[in-house]
């Protein structure tokens, strides 16, 4: 057999396999199932009901725009922005010089991003020490510059 014959045998076989590979479901190709209702937004009450089932409750910290599309296309029940922020993506020692108007920036980029899950902010550390008015400012504030906010963590 002449060796273009033979070249040629062989892309032929990988092109039929290739074909083949295309046909594997999504689900075992992309690490499980989808979550059954993709578009629906994760609710208390939906987590209730996990619960109640002993179904895992999932959660993880997003900064930006592209981590809240990977999660919330992962099927993640809750998001967290939280003031680590200010190490994470801006390189700072400790969360201290992070300001609530970057941290709002934060918090706007993965509501855009993360259509699914329950979105939860974070306070800035000290925030809450001055006083209770101060505090309840600070939360009405967060949650009307952040529409989609449902819970703020102290």
């Amino acid at each position: 057999m002449s060796l273009f014959r033979t070249l040629t045998k062989r892309r032929t076989s990988l092109a039929r396999s290739s074909r083949y590979m295309s046909n594997i479901p999504e689900d075992s190709v992309y690490g499980g199932p989808k979550p059954q209702n993709h578009n629906q937004r994760v609710t208390l009450t939906h987590l209730r009901q996990k619960h109640r089932k002993g179904e895992p409750i999932t959660m993880v910290t997003a900064y930006d725009y592209p981590s809240a599309v990977h999660l919330d296309s992962a099927g993640i029940d809750i998001c967290l922005v939280e003031d680590s922020a200010s190490m994470v993506v801006h390189g700072h020692d400790t969360t201290l010089p992070i300001t609530l108007d970057e941290m709002l920036v934060h918090c706007r980029a993965v509501a855009r991003g993360a259509k699914r899950p329950l979105l939860v902010g974070d306070l800035l550390f000290g925030t809450y020490e001055s006083s209770s008015h101060h505090v309840e400012f600070l939360c009405v504030t967060v949650l009307n510059s952040w529409k989609r906010a449902e819970f703020i963590r102290l």
